[in-house]
């Protein structure tokens, strides 16, 4: 037995009390009238039982009820004898860090994640405090730092794993803010994970506070085989009016030895629509084609699965197709007998892997009144434009439209229209005395040249420019490209809803070499996809990503909405419905309009109590990186993160520290005060009756006497 405030054991002197006032009782006298006392005789009264105790009981009962008292207020408690030998390291910080990576659902790895992390918390002590985060590409405190074991217990039976990769680094972090902060001397941070290599960074710039330890818990001992759908293409086609896609699957099979038969199915809105059967040897991969798929209705819902194995998320692989997605550019060429002016153009825009360009080209000098019917993108290859056609022109680039003028040989635009262009070109120049001039300087920060700001993503600088023509920029129109002598190459100007671009030499391999550059197809696929305001098309986002739904028409410049969706417009309420079946609302505010993409499958985003009949889809897939099982050793992380044990002077405050602390949770959990005061409370009520009762007793012993 131990006591907190041992100073109030000073009022156990105050036993005493009740023994002094049994020891002294007062005497009782009864008071008879009587007329004279002349003839009595005066004889002295002793009261020869006062200095006895006559109810020792009672005695008791009031010395000990004090004496309750008395220990009640110098807070006593039962000290356990391991926790004050441990007490000289004090308690400890401990943060759980369990991964909740797809990767996870292996086998029983989340299972045994909990049977471990159940263990650790049956083992803390009274003063030890844990935090409960889970973790895959980011981390997330479910619990911290508190000492009720029950509500960490509750907290990780709904644990569960996710759709996202691992990723050490924010766990890692997240433990070493909860042990910097704490006051705790101690901390134990215990990673239970599968360590799967790509998690780790090798350099996450974690350190954990001094006094800590890191407890690695690795899970999952085997590899088990694998198949994974690593990669979908949908290439698109366009036949008798009608976009068709091809859906072609890369498989990919990790372990194994013998060659195995792996059926692949395609689903079109939960439909199955046909079966192919590849081989896939060990550690071996092939490609699985299915014939192609007309798209006719928008959001239609795709899905390539295969049999389900050891790794169920990387089994199926899902999209999302509507029609109107395909670019429809025509390329209006100088007419003549030679070389096709458009053949360059032409060939670039007819590669790409979804075949989202629809070109059609026609040579002839002029504009017809069909040029700019049917098309986004209009591309005027070294023509001569007369006044009537750049006013046509001006009403296809105020409506949206995106042209491309390139002034070559033949290119002429009349004097009143100079204000369509971002500036007025002049005549042919040769450049550098016919050894060439070079491209100088790019606007990286334009979308056209964006992608190729990178390093080993394309040079410029390997074009030779024989001729080109001057340019006198407008103020309204802004400079993308300038050749090494400061002339400009590639100008742009915006004219309502549409854009114009001014390209000064040509589009072939008359003027300059860039047609034969490897730089020329992604450059022509940037311009046309730029002045069409499009992106690539998303058929599928993967799990991580932010979707923007505050602007519907970039949305559906990028292929995720049709023409004819309703409830997008920035402004209105949505519900987004997860692939779960969880709701997620989105305000009408247009600055806070993000979709955090957390599950896979299809997310449907449609207005509060609509029911379109086709609603906006969004298809989303796990990273196949987290299905690369290769494991990291966790020593390896171990090294990186361990902190290095304290051992300076201050250790000797920081153990005295801890044993107050031990001592104070000890008396906390315990209570023992609150019992001793109901005891001393219930003595007092036994005290009171017993000695009513007594008096009452020795009141009517007196009378009887006196009768």
């Amino acid at each position: 037995m131990s006591f907190l405030v041992p100073l109030f054991l000073i009022g156990l002197a105050g036993v005493a009390i009740p023994v002094a006032i049994h020891l002294t009782r007062r005497q009782r006298r009864n008071v008879v009238k009587f007329p004279s006392l002349m003839f009595l005789e005066k004889i002295p009264y002793q009261e020869q039982r006062r200095r006895r105790v006559q109810h020792w009981f009672l005695l008791l009962l009031r010395a000990l009820a004090l004496a309750l008292i008395v220990f009640a207020f110098a807070r006593p408690f039962l000290d356990d004898s391991n926790l004050v030998a441990g007490a000289a390291t004090g308690p400890r910080e401990i943060v759980f860090l369990v991964d909740r990576s797809y990767s996870m659902e292996i086998g029983d790895r989340l299972e045994r994640a909990r049977t471990e992390t159940a263990e650790v918390l049956a083992g803390m002590g009274p003063l030890d405090r844990a935090s409960l985060v889970t973790f895959d590409r980011n981390a997330t405190v479910l619990v911290r730092s508190t000492t009720d074991r029950a509500r960490l217990r509750s907290v990780l039976d709904t644990v569960a794993a996710g759709s996202d990769v691992t990723r050490f680094g924010p766990a890692l972090r997240v433990a070493q803010t909860i042990l910097e902060e704490s006051e705790l001397p101690n901390g134990s941070v215990y990673l239970l994970s599968d360590f799967q290599r790509t998690g780790w960074a090798a350099d996450e710039g974690v350190g954990l506070p001094a006094g800590s330890a890191f407890v690695p818990v690795p899970l999952g001992d085997q590899t088990p085989e694998n198949i994974q759908i690593a990669g979908l293409s949908l290439p698109r086609s366009v036949d008798a009016g009608r976009e068709r896609v091809t859906p072609t699957a890369r498989l990919v099979r990790r372990g194994g030895s013998e060659p195995i038969e792996v059926p692949v199915t395609l689903e079109i809105d939960g439909q199955p629509i046909g079966t192919q059967t590849v081989e896939l040897g060990g550690n071996g991969a092939a490609t699985a084609t299915f014939p192609p798929v007309t798209v006719s209705r928008p959001h239609t819902r795709g899905t390539v699965m295969v049999p389900t194995d050891a790794v169920p998320a990387d089994d199926r692989r899902h999209f999302v197709l509507s029609p109107g997605t395909v670019l429809p550019i025509r390329v209006v060429g100088a007419p003549g007998g030679g070389e096709d002016p458009n053949l360059y153009l032409e060939r670039a825009l007819g590669i790409s892997q979804d075949g989202r360009f629809e070109v059609t080209t026609r040579r002839g000098n002029g504009l017809a009144a069909s040029d700019t019917e049917g098309v986004s993108v209009l591309v005027l290859n070294d023509v001569r434009i007369d006044g009537g056609a750049a006013e046509r022109l001006r009403t296809f680039v105020e409506e949206g439209g995106g042209l491309l003028v390139a002034m070559g040989e033949n290119g002429a635009w009349p004097s009143s229209a100079l204000d369509l262009l971002p500036g007025a070109p002049g005549p042919p120049r040769d450049r550098e005395d016919g050894r060439g001039a070079r491209l100088g300087q790019l606007a990286y920060d334009h979308p056209i040249f964006e992608v190729f700001s990178g390093p080993r993503s394309g040079d410029f600088g390997n074009a030779r420019f024989f001729r080109a023509r001057d340019v006198t920029v407008s103020d309204s129109a802004q400079v993308l490209a300038r050749f090494d002598d400061g002339s400009v190459a590639l100008a742009e100007r915006t004219l309502g809803r549409g854009r114009v671009l001014l390209w000064t030499s040509t589009l072939d391999a008359f003027w300059n070499d860039l047609a034969l550059q490897p730089v020329y197809l992604p450059f022509i696929h940037r311009v046309a996809e730029h002045l069409a305001g499009r992106t690539e098309a998303q058929q599928a986002f993967t799990v991580g990503q932010v979707l923007d739904l505050a602007d519907p028409r970039a949305l559906e410049a990028a292929g995720l909405v049709s023409s004819a969706a309703e409830g997008l417009a920035a402004g209105s309420e949505q519900v987004a419905l997860t692939p779960s079946g969880a709701g997620v609302r989105i305000p009408a505010d247009a600055a806070n309009r993000y979709l955090t993409l957390t599950e896979q499958g299809f997310y449907t985003i449609r207005p509060p109590g609509a029911e379109p009949d086709r609603p906006f889809v969004v298809a989303v897939n796990v990273d196949v990186e987290e299905s690369d099982l290769e494991r990291i050793e966790p020593e390896d992380v171990a090294l990186q993160v361990q902190a290095v044990t304290s051992t300076g002077e201050g250790d000797g405050s920081q153990r005295a520290g801890a044993e107050v602390l031990v001592r104070e949770d000890q008396e906390r959990r315990q209570s023992l005060w609150r019992w001793i005061l109901a005891a001393a409370l219930g003595l007092l009520i036994m005290e009171t009756v017993l000695s009513n009762w007594a008096s009452r007793r020795t009141t009517l012993a007196s009378r009887t006497t006196e009768a």
